[in-house]
């Protein structure tokens, strides 16, 4: 939080491509991330401000239709 409100600064950590050109129908891919260890801490959320990460999967189709999903991460260091 701040004076104005709320700021959400967003940076993008890692960006992999998991396939590329005519996928089998049906296959299951599997998607293993392992995250830097100088840009990344665990989740962290306090009264002032708090620290998140989310995988954010984008789909490029042949016909350029794009499809977009987020998807919230806890991260714990153990």
């Amino acid at each position: 939080g701040c004076a104005e409100g709320y700021a959400r600064d967003a940076t993008e950590i890692q960006n992999i491509q998991i396939a590329d050109g005519d996928i089998c129908r049906g296959l299951p891919i599997p998607i293993y991330m392992v995250f830097p260890r100088l840009f990344t801490c665990p989740t962290l959320e306090t009264t002032n401000f708090k620290v998140e990460f989310e995988v954010n999967v984008v789909v490029l189709l042949h016909d350029d239709h794009l499809i977009t999903e987020n998807f919230p991460l806890k991260l714990c260091r153990m």
